[in-house]
């Protein structure tokens, strides 16, 4: 049989074998073993069959032949005279035409035809296939409406002529999609008929096009589960809407039908009509938004002011204020007809604020304002005289606050119009809109009147009152922003305002005004930089006292203040130089180690807040020179009666030197500071390292305070004294000595892992094996290992982890060996949170090795040991194994987590029976939190033990308040997550035992408590008579 014989045999029976036939039909003619001619007069016979499936067949058979076609394969002459002949059967045989359609497709696939044979097709199309609903199936219709979408993408400019030289083209091509209702099928209409409502002129036929395509508003289609075409309803309303808004044209259809749409019930409908709204007047023009201006206003100020929801009202605020942008781009005239009324119904609410109609007339002030430099002059010019005398009469605080939260909205959308002063497209005072005539900031016309009433009204209401002072600072915060508003001497004014309630004003509540004056000071500094300088930092340094032993003047808030200006880079410098001298004057006149702590932390912050200023060059570095090399060399000299000998002020020199060494370059680092952990002082060969010595006193120990975070803040590839077997003996020596204290005991550990992790060679990590103390290094021998043994073992390993080294499977597994031993079980269980708790020493920014896999590396290391060594533990240890899994698992993300689920559950369900671990319980059950949220259905073979044990969590005698809290927070998610089958029959049991936790002493465990027991209620159970 041919190749078309066995496609008509099988086109009914095996579509697949069908589809060979063709393929294999269109591989011939690629390889020249049959020519085309020989090819169509091969169908010819079928193609004048008398029976009208023989002829569709055939035809079908053509189209899968030129879809399998590679493009070239056919000739330009070749390509026309198929379009021709299929042209022909769409204009003799019309119910052809869906399969022509595929087949033209497929011939333009191959390449171009004649741009006349386009204006052929299109014209045939429409008068011999007129309605397309004629075809009932959607798949008929597609690929028609595909050729057409294709005509209009690659030939628009012929068929645009062909609209203009016939008047009645345009009724037939609108009226020939009449009564679509495919949503695939929609997608092209409204593709198709776009073109011509963006493109043609379509005045003499908007309303048709208009209507055609506002008969589908509102859209309302829902796709069936599982879609695989993955159309949205919101696809569909995009692509209307795009329809609607092509043209302005369509303004005197699409304004009315959309306002009388928007008296709808429906919020989904409301919405897209607001959404079609905005896209009309965003793309129809001033001159046509002009006509309907006021219309608009009247119909969406409704939204705002009435609010119904605050989508809907959102919708309409950008409504509004795209009217303002699109009449900016017109006439002046045009925009003070629709800013008028506006105004006028703005003044006539703000009378009777604070209310809600105030507060969103203000919400519609600044938007409206923000719109353009014109509009926020003429709302500046027609509010704030009436504002103004509103403020001067008004006899509440609460109503003078609303009022001046007006006045910070204006001001706010004055800034986005004319921009701050740190704006980097910074524009000048005079902005123009449209126009050769330039505007200028009516800010400016008011600004004295703005400031005077500002600070009058942060002078004279009282500290209590602060919700409206609160306000008041926040807007002349967005006043100093203003660029060319306020001079340097009304800046100053709002300084000097600024420092006083800072530095002098009393205490109140949570000081959330004084939090607000900083936060301001830090707004002002990165506007006017130079005026901090001059103006409030004097002020500042005059109340810092030089020590605090016989001063009682309150620091800690100055010095807040000094680190929280320091975000500003340009004040930066001038905020370290002052610190820096104050915290000499402080160590030289002895003040007391809390005071020296306070300046040195406020130091940290403020280098902290700006790493780049830190970074000299190759040969020196101005903070390291005149603060962190002077400041080392006073700390390893400081007599015993010194407050430089306090460890918590030594260790915070230490960070301070980290955060400035951290910053310089590796060139720096080896020719300055890489001998400076142990090697900057002493002065004979054997005084080099004093923290090591045998007779080191507690004072000289401590320094390892500042070595570990030197040691932290060096290069990997820099070369340290003394090298690291020598420093790893003697750092475990001092771990392991009785006479060090907890502190310095913790440092040395965290220098362990730093020197491991950085700068022990790879060929080199067994001795870190042999660094381990011999206690735990055989099994026989762990009943003996002290907490020291298990500090040091468990450093060693974390360094090994967190670059990943090989020989770390090895350790880990000795520490999971000691989980099996009565006494010193649980020292080592409680070590494994140490692994991956946060580490501010261990970093990238350290320069530390820090291998991406390190988490999974050690869970699958954990898990596995202890899943399997559990059950058949005595019941003496499985505490300790509990306990070590969850230090690994609170830390983990639940995608690690994930494939290991199912044999963690009951452990993670035991852990909510240990008594007396308090972390313990809250870990296990924020993982259970997270596994109801993520992944529920593990859990439902174990929801009695789930619900038992998170309700007796929820009891005041052994749990603390958060995890009491939290547990209600995960039982409250139960019923929500887990089927309901499963869950009903506690439903009783629940809501009783909760009646504890209903009248638990703190606030936040009753909230819980009541969140937790209303989705129990809601639960419907049948015959359940529970309230």
């Amino acid at each position: 049989m041919s190749d078309v014989e066995l496609y008509i045999f099988n086109y009914d029976k095996d579509k697949e074998e069908a589809a060979k036939a063709a393929k294999n039909t269109a591989r011939r003619l690629v390889e020249k073993d049959v020519k085309l001619l020989s090819l169509i007069e091969s169908i010819g016979q079928y193609l004048n069959s008398d029976e009208a499936a023989k002829r569709t067949k055939a035809l079908s058979y053509l189209a899968e032949v030129l879809e399998a076609l590679p493009p070239k394969t056919l000739t330009g002459q070749q390509r026309n005279l198929l379009c021709d002949f299929l042209v022909s059967r769409i204009a003799d045989e019309s119910e052809t035409l869906p399969i022509c359609a595929r087949a033209l497709l497929a011939l333009d696939d191959l390449g171009p035809w004649e741009t006349e044979k386009s204006v052929t097709m299109m014209t045939n199309i429409l008068e011999n296939t007129h309605p397309l609903s004629q075809y009932k199936l959607q798949s008929q219709r597609y690929p028609v409406l595909n050729l057409i979408d294709r005509l209009l993408a690659k030939y628009r400019k012929v068929l645009h002529e062909l609209h203009d030289a016939s008047q009645e083209f345009m009724s037939r091509f609108v009226s020939y999609f009449d009564a679509e209702k495919d949503p695939r099928n929609l997608m092209l209409v409204f593709s198709i008929l776009l073109v011509p409502m963006t493109e043609w002129d379509i005045h003499s036929h908007a309303q048709e096009l208009f209507d055609a395509v506002f008969n589908y508003f509102p859209i309302t289609f829902r796709p069936p589960p599982n879609d695989p075409y993955g159309i949205t309803a919101q696809d569909l309303k995009d692509r209307l809407r795009h329809c609607i808004a092509a043209s302005a044209d369509l303004a005197p259809y699409a304004f009315p039908a959309l306002l009388d749409k928007l008296d709808s019930t429906s919020m989904n409908t409301k919405r897209d009509v607001l959404q079609a709204l905005s896209s009309c007047v965003e793309n129809y023009g001033p001159h046509t938004i002009s006509l309907y201006s006021v219309t608009l206003w009247d119909a969406l100020k409704f939204e705002v002011l009435q609010v119904q929801d605050d989508d809907l009202a959102q919708e309409a605020l950008s409504g509004l204020t795209n009217i303002a942008t699109q009449l900016s781009k017109g006439s002046t005239g045009a925009l003070t007809v629709y800013l008028k009324p506006i105004a006028k119904e703005a003044n006539e609410h703000l009378e009777d604020a604070p209310t809600k109609q105030s507060q969103a007339a203000a919400q519609i002030l600044e938007n409206i304002s923000a719109s353009s430099t014109a509009s926020s002059n003429f709302i500046f010019g027609a509010v704030l005289p009436t504002l103004f005398a509103l403020y001067g009469s008004a006899d509440t605080t609460a109503k003078r606050r609303g009022l001046i939260e007006v006045l910070n909205g204006l001001i706010r959308a004055n800034l986005r119009v004319y921009g701050e002063w740190r704006s980097i497209d910074t524009r000048e005072s005079l902005v123009t809109d449209n126009s050769d005539q330039q505007t200028l900031n009516s800010l400016s016309t008011f600004s004295s009147q703005v400031l005077d009433v500002l600070l009058q009204g942060l002078h004279s209401t009282p500290i209590k009152e602060v919700s409206y002072r609160l306000v008041a600072l926040d807007t002349l915060a967005n006043l100093t922003k203003a660029r060319n508003i306020l001079n340097d001497e009304d800046v100053s004014r709002v300084i000097s305002l600024l420092d006083d309630i800072v530095l002098n004003e009393e205490s109140y509540g949570n000081d959330d005004v004084k939090t607000a004056a900083m936060n301001s000071l830090v707004s002002v500094a990165q506007q006017k930089p130079q005026l901090i300088i001059d103006k409030a930092f004097p002020t500042f340094m005059a109340k810092l006292p030089d020590s605090d032993r016989n001063d009682t003047v309150e620091y800690v808030g100055i010095l807040e203040a000094f680190a929280q200006m320091s975000k500003e880079p340009k004040v930066f410098q001038t905020i370290m130089v002052r610190l820096r001298n104050k915290l000499y004057d402080a160590i030289k006149l002895q003040a007391s180690p809390q005071f020296i702590q306070a300046v040195l932390a406020a130091m940290i912050f403020a280098v902290k807040q700006n790493p780049t200023a830190l970074v000299g060059t190759s040969t020196e570095c101005s903070y390291y020179e005149e603060l962190v090399r002077p400041l080392i060399q006073m700390a390893t000299s400081a007599i015993s009666s010194s407050p430089l000998t306090d460890p918590g002020v030594v260790e915070l020199i230490g960070k301070l030197s980290n955060a400035v060494i951290q910053q310089q370059n590796l060139e720096f680092q080896a020719s300055t500071t890489g001998h400076l952990p142990y090697g900057l002082w002493g002065g004979t060969e054997s005084e080099l390292f004093p923290s090591f010595a045998p007779n080191a006193s507690p004072q000289q120990v401590q320094l390892l305070l500042i070595s570990t975070h030197l040691l932290a803040a060096l290069r990997r590839d820099i070369e340290i004294r003394p090298e690291y077997q020598e420093l790893l003996t003697n750092l475990k020596r001092v771990v392991q000595s009785s006479q060090t204290s907890s502190i310095v005991k913790q440092t040395a550990v965290q220098q362990i892992s730093l020197v491991i992790n950085k700068f022990v060679p790879r060929d080199k990590l067994s001795f870190v094996v042999d660094l381990t103390p011999s206690s735990l290094r055989e099994s026989e021998n762990i009943t003996s290992a002290n907490n020291d043994d298990f500090r040091i073992a468990f450093a060693a390993t974390k360094g090994l982890l967190l670059r990943n080294a090989p020989v770390v499977t090895e350790m880990v597994q000795r520490l999971l060996e000691a989980l099996s031993a009565t006494s010193a079980g649980l020292t080592a269980a409680r070590g494994f949170a140490m692994f991956l708790q946060p580490d501010e020493l261990l970093t990238k920014e350290n320069y530390c090795v820090i291998s991406p896999l390190y988490r999974q590396k050690l869970f699958q290391l954990a898990t596995s040991t202890i899943t399997t060594q559990f059950p058949s533990a005595s019941s003496a240890v499985k505490r300790n194994y509990l306990i070590a899994l969850s230090g690994i698992l609170r830390y983990l993300p639940y995608t690690v987590i994930e494939p290991q689920l199912s044999p963690l559950t009951p452990l993670l369900l035991q852990m909510l029976d240990l008594s007396g671990e308090t972390d313990v319980k809250a870990a296990a059950i924020d993982i259970l939190i997270t596994v109801l949220v993520q992944q529920p259905e593990p859990l439902e073979e174990h929801a009695s033990s789930v619900i038992s044990r998170l309700l007796n969590a929820t009891t005041a005698d052994s749990n603390p308040p958060n995890v009491r809290s939290r547990a209600l927070h995960c039982l409250a998610l139960v019923p929500k997550k887990l089927k309901t089958e499963v869950v009903i029959p506690f439903r009783r049991q629940v809501v009783k035992r909760l009646t504890e936790a209903l009248d638990d002493r703190k606030r936040a465990v009753r909230i819980e408590a009541v969140k937790c027991r209303s989705q129990w209620i809601e639960l419907d159970e049948a015959g359940d008579d529970e309230e």
